[in-house]
């Protein structure tokens, strides 16, 4: 079945039964355990507040398997879905019920990596703080010691569900989004793409180049540019996306930072938001976004395109980019989206001077460590300040200086990549895992 569809029902489910989900982790692909026999499974574990005692709850969480679809089977094999409770407070419980034995703590916390992990990222930073209830060990530790005890681990990997069906493994290469720009005014290649045919032929071209998803943006963010209305914006996308569509299965984002654009663009065929005011600039962005429980990315910017080149003084540009971001994150929780849908942008060459990039290229894994091992996206392609340093006054000579950049950022952490070079960009990404991975 669809693995991803059937965490977020039993989460909506959840929701309305139990009570208010207030955090999730990040999601985790992880091989089978105990019946080794069998397809991996997809983890999560959320933190929810309920009035319901823990009998009850677990009444509550048998109905949600049941209703999903769960049926007798196997111990330890196949299923759709499986909700644990794992902590209740600082609770210690063993006892019978009607749905059989339940004892809080769960008694495998400690010897299972596909619940320590995603435990683990409910606080980030804190481990010390989050200690097992009887072990009185923090989870952290726990966690760790089952590295240890064969040389040959292979921990749980973190996933990006942009194709919920075959969600993308972090960490184990570099995605490469390949930008086409429907914009008269782009700084890179604004007016390229004269007619429909051009951007959907250039999006083709992209795909087979080897790129991993294409970036659809209707309204240009280049220094200075006015802003475009929802309608002229939706003029200029939607074509494109059901073009693209039409041809290839390849995954899409829509650039944008309206509601009504993401909702109509992910109704036409797009599986991802990119917005580049992490949902400041429209209120109903984040509360569109969960509803429609596609990922998005949030970057970070001051001001607006048409402002942002007076906003470029930071006392210190990492732990304000950090801090800011962590602020975005919280808002997009607050509003439902799951914390494996969001992926987080520093805004490489957004309100931000040559050095202050630079030194945020240098110290990208502090921000992705700092904002809670989220996925970055990285998008330093053609950007002025490479101009600047190489001498290339024209945004398509940037070529050789944006792969620079693409390097370095790969070799601090970075996930994934916005370029406009998609063939010679995937070469660069393909030669820089080689390297660093």
């Amino acid at each position: 079945g669809d693995k991803v569809a059937n965490l977020e029902n039993a989460l909506a489910m959840l929701t309305s039964m139990v009570g208010p989900v207030e955090a999730t982790s990040r999601l985790y692909t992880t091989a089978a355990q105990y019946v080794e026999d069998q397809p991996a499974f997809l983890n999560i574990v959320a933190r929810l507040q309920t009035e319901l005692k823990p009998m009850e709850l677990l009444g509550a969480f048998k109905t949600i398997e049941r209703e999903i679809g769960r049926t007798p089977s196997l111990r330890w094999g196949p299923r759709l879905i499986d909700v644990d409770i794992l902590l209740y407070d600082d609770l210690e419980l063993t006892t019978d019920t009607e749905e059989g034995p339940l004892i809080v703590p769960h008694e495998r916390i400690a010897e299972r990596d596909f619940v320590l992990a995603p435990l683990c990222d409910l606080a980030p930073g804190k481990m010390h703080y989050l200690l097992h209830p009887v072990l009185k060990l923090p989870m952290q530790k726990l966690y760790d010691s089952l590295k240890e005890v064969e040389q040959r681990y292979v921990a749980p990997v973190p996933m990006l569900p942009v194709d919920k069906t075959a969600p993308w493994p972090l960490g184990t290469k570099t995605f490469v989004m390949g930008i086409v720009n429907v914009t008269p005014d782009s700084f890179s290649d604004g007016a390229d793409m004269e007619t429909v045919a051009d951007a959907v032929k250039k999006a083709l071209e992209m795909d087979c180049a080897g790129v991993d998803i294409i970036d659809i943006g209707g309204e240009s963010s280049r220094p200075g540019a006015e802003s475009v209305t929802v309608e002229e914006e939706l003029k200029r996308v939607l074509p494109v996306i059901r073009g693209i569509r039409e041809q290839s299965k390849i995954a899409i984002s829509i650039d944008t930072t309206k509601a009504e654009v993401a909702r109509q663009a992910v109704a036409a065929g797009a599986n991802v938001v990119n917005d580049i005011s992490a949902g400041l600039k429209d209120p109903d962005m984040l509360g569109a976004v969960a509803k429609l429980r596609v990922p998005i990315v949030l970057m970070h910017m001051r001001g607006t395109p048409k402002t942002m080149t007076g906003l470029k003084e930071y006392e210190d540009v990492v732990g304000e980019v950090s801090g800011v971001l962590n602020e975005r994150v919280a808002a997009a929780e607050a509003a439902g989206i799951f914390r494996w849908n969001i992926v987080l942008d520093p805004g490489i060459g957004f309100a931000k001077a040559r050095v202050l990039n630079l030194k945020l290229l240098r110290k990208l894994s502090t921000v992705k460590q700092t904002c809670h091992a989220l996925p970055l996206l990285v998008g330093s392609s053609r950007k002025g300040f490479i101009g600047e340093i190489c001498g290339r006054p024209d945004p398509k000579d940037r070529s050789w200086g944006t792969a620079a950049t693409c390097s370095a950022a790969i070799q601090q952490g970075a996930d994934i990549l916005r370029v406009h070079d998609g063939a010679e960009m995937v070469d660069v990404a393909k030669m820089s895992d080689a390297i660093w991975r």
